[in-house]
């Protein structure tokens, strides 16, 4: 394997891990958001399901990528981007 190619692989494994890193984070941001005692909820709640399943297409991605079959090509997700939910 080059050279090059080698270190593609090291970066998006890098990347990989940063990502469940990310998610680590959102976990506990969406456990302090539902142990908070506020009496006030603001209008807009973060979409911690709607990130979660993004970055689980990211790593999907980047593990396709990095594993390749020779199955047929997987359709690809769209990433949302939007992680703002109204309240009812």
């Amino acid at each position: 394997m080059p050279i090059a190619q080698a270190a593609e692989k090291d970066e998006l494994a890098s990347a990989k891990n940063l990502i469940e890193q990310v998610q680590m984070a959102l976990e506990r941001a969406n456990l302090a958001e539902k142990q908070a005692d506020t009496p006030t909820r603001p209008r807009y709640d973060f979409d911690y399901l709607r990130i979660k399943a993004d970055l689980n297409t990211i790593k999907a991605g980047i593990d396709h990528y990095l594993t390749p079959s020779r199955a047929q090509q997987q359709e690809s997700n769209v990433l949302s981007g939007h992680y703002r939910q109204e309240r009812p």
